[in-house]
């Protein structure tokens, strides 16, 4: 091989390795996290960048924000938007989208009366809300932005799931301690499971088989299979005495989180063993809890000390708390675009 042509295969390797730096970089800069953090008291949501640690920015939503979630794609962001007083039936009532790129408002989605929480389905196309003063769960169409029912449930809903598979979707009622259970598809209620005393929320692990409810009252997170729509098991959590409310289920399947809120700590339970692996100090009333996608940071939205806990997924330890507004809620976490 001559000297010229070497040297030519050197400089175009030179220039492939160049150009694939400033590609690396942009993906590692695109794959930032960024978290929405409902402020029940503010009535705005905080977007946080996670991996800066700050608010970024701040969307005023008109009302109480609680229950937050993303659309499956990332792209929007829905935040349940209701009266600062539950016996008031108000016009700020509704589902509220935000653009998660531009930080915008594009739609007021009617949702019924008080909702709380929300889930999405497995297509993004519908949205379900416990509607917490009316005992019922609205099914929504969100091309359309119309109720496509409203479903009566237990007295006081307010956890909402819906399973991966598309199934089906929970709702959890805190007064009735019980838990209704919706087809997703024909938005009715075909049966109802009783649980631990005040059930706030709930999630399904990855496989749709199973269903994990936390226990305010209780002080418990319960196991319900959903194939035979039964108890399997009640796990107690800081010995009945941490208020569990805000529960997530590890991308994997392995690990369930849940937010205590009167501990204000968070328990990490091995999902295979039931059992308690640790527990971990995070900031005053943890009461929302989210995963971050891919599974590596967990964050929770810290109510009484207006701040999010940022937690290691691997080491199980707090590595960080960002400011928010006032009386943080519900947080959802998406890749920044």
């Amino acid at each position: 091989m001559s000297t010229r042509i070497r040297a030519a295969i050197v400089r175009v390797a030179a220039l492939v390795m160049v150009g694939a730096v400033p590609a690396h970089a942009q993906s590692a800069h695109s794959a930032s996290l960024i978290a929405f953090v409902t402020n029940e008291a503010s009535n705005d949501v905080s977007v946080v960048d996670l991996d800066a640690r700050k608010v970024v920015a701040t969307i005023a939503v008109g009302g109480r924000a609680r229950g937050v979630q993303a659309s499956p794609d990332g792209r929007t962001i829905y935040v349940a938007v209701s009266d600062a007083s539950p016996t008031v039936e108000s016009s700020v009532d509704a589902i509220v989208a935000i653009d998660a790129a531009s930080r915008r408002i594009t739609a007021r989605i009617e949702a019924g009366s008080d909702p709380e929480q929300l889930a999405l389905s497995v297509d993004g196309k519908r949205i379900f809300a416990a509607n917490e003063d009316a005992g019922t769960a609205t099914a929504i169409e969100i091309g359309r932005r119309r109720t496509i029912s409203s479903a009566v449930v237990g007295i006081e809903p307010e956890g909402v799931a819906a399973s991966p598979d598309g199934r089906w979707v929970f709702v959890t009622a805190e007064t009735s301690n019980s838990v209704s259970m919706i087809d997703a598809r024909t938005a009715k209620v075909l049966g109802n499971v009783l649980v631990d005393i005040r059930p706030r929320a709930v999630a399904f692990s990855p496989d749709s088989r199973r269903a994990y409810v936390t226990a305010e009252i209780g002080g418990s997170l319960t196991l319900i299979d959903v194939r035979t729509r039964a108890v399997v098991t009640t796990l107690p959590l800081e010995n009945g005495a941490g208020k569990p409310v805000g529960v997530a289920v590890s991308p994997d399947g392995s690990r369930v989180w849940v937010a205590n809120g009167a501990a204000g700590r968070v328990s990490v339970v091995d999902a295979r063993a039931t059992r308690v692996l640790a527990t971990i100090p995070v900031g005053r009333r943890p009461w929302g809890i989210a995963i971050a996608p891919g599974g590596a940071m967990v964050v929770t939205a810290n109510g009484m000390t207006n701040d999010i806990s940022v937690i290691d997924a691997k080491t199980m330890r707090e590595i960080g708390r960002v400011p928010v507004g006032m009386r943080p809620w519900g947080v959802a976490i998406v890749r920044a675009r």
